[in-house]
């Protein structure tokens, strides 16, 4: 960071994600490293996925299908097969 350049604050708070997006899509996080507090997280990861690759026909009725029932294709297709599966 230049020594000239004032950086913006911070907000308290945003009032939404996507006014949070619109600050830090124009700002860098490397100007503010100085700010930031670390977070500890523990992750327990449980599930795999998989990618499988499907013909352009059949993804294209697939995300039809999954429009239909307001879910994206993957998770449309999840529910199919969880409820298809015997």
């Amino acid at each position: 960071m230049k020594k000239n350049h004032k950086k913006e604050p911070i907000p308290a708070e945003f009032q939404s994600y996507q006014e949070a997006g619109e600050f830090w899509d124009t700002h860098s996080a490397v100007d503010y490293w100085d700010e930031m507090e670390d977070v500890k997280c523990d992750v327990d990861i449980q599930g795999r996925r998989f990618i499988v690759t499907l013909e352009n026909d059949i993804y294209q009725h697939l995300k039809k299908l999954a429009i239909d029932y307001h879910l994206p294709p993957d998770d449309f297709l999840n529910e199919f097969l969880r409820k298809n599966w015997t």
